[in-house]
């Protein structure tokens, strides 16, 4: 048997030949694993949110977020009820949005860019934020910076409550997004976000 014959784990090398000569980009794709797509890419990399907001979508993405739920798994905390509704156990899903209180936050953006509709599971959330986000209307954009800034304020409204007992009302939070968002981007969009 000739060793030109055989290549890596019994492929044979002719495989790996385009008209005649061995490519090294198709024996380079046949060795490494299978690359992921990346969905989230526009979501995070085109928004014009502020930078921190896309930072903190971006943990909360990961699930990586100091939630209750995380900080009792690494035994810091053993009470783990959401501070703002105390009724549900605190992690990333109840936050985002099946909280009350954080729910009618995000369904309030949802009705400024004329959408009506009840907040779905966070899962389904990013994944409709990241299709709207593949696309460059001027309501995709509103649509992703609205989502990044939605999930740092509600963060944001959550730590108030539990180190200074304190919170804001959700419309009051609103205010806050719609400013962040009117703040970076240009004055022609400004008018959807008209409340």
């Amino acid at each position: 048997m000739n060793w030109r014959t055989y290549f890596y784990n019994g492929t044979k090398i002719h495989e790996y030949e385009n008209h005649g000569k061995f490519s090294i980009s198709k024996c380079y794709k046949a060795l490494r694993e299978p690359i992921a797509q990346v969905r989230l890419k526009r979501l995070l990399c085109n928004n014009k949110a502020s930078p921190k907001s896309l930072f903190i979508t971006w943990l909360d993405v990961l699930n990586k977020l100091a939630t209750k739920t995380r900080l009792a798994q690494w035994n810091l905390i053993s009470d783990t009820t959401c501070v703002l509704c105390n009724d549900a156990e605190e992690d990333i899903q109840h936050l985002f949005f099946n909280c009350p209180f954080l729910s009618d936050i995000w369904m309030q953006c949802l009705n400024l860019l004329g959408i009506s509709r009840r907040p779905m599971a966070f899962l389904d959330e990013i994944s409709i934020a990241a299709s709207k986000c593949r696309r460059k209307s001027n309501r995709n954009q509103l649509y992703g910076m609205l989502f990044a800034e939605a999930i740092y304020n509600i963060w944001l409204q959550r730590n108030h409550q539990v180190f200074e007992g304190n919170h804001k009302l959700p419309d009051q939070t609103v205010d806050l997004i719609l400013f962040n968002v009117a703040c970076r981007i240009p004055d022609s969009m400004k008018k959807q976000l008209c409340r």
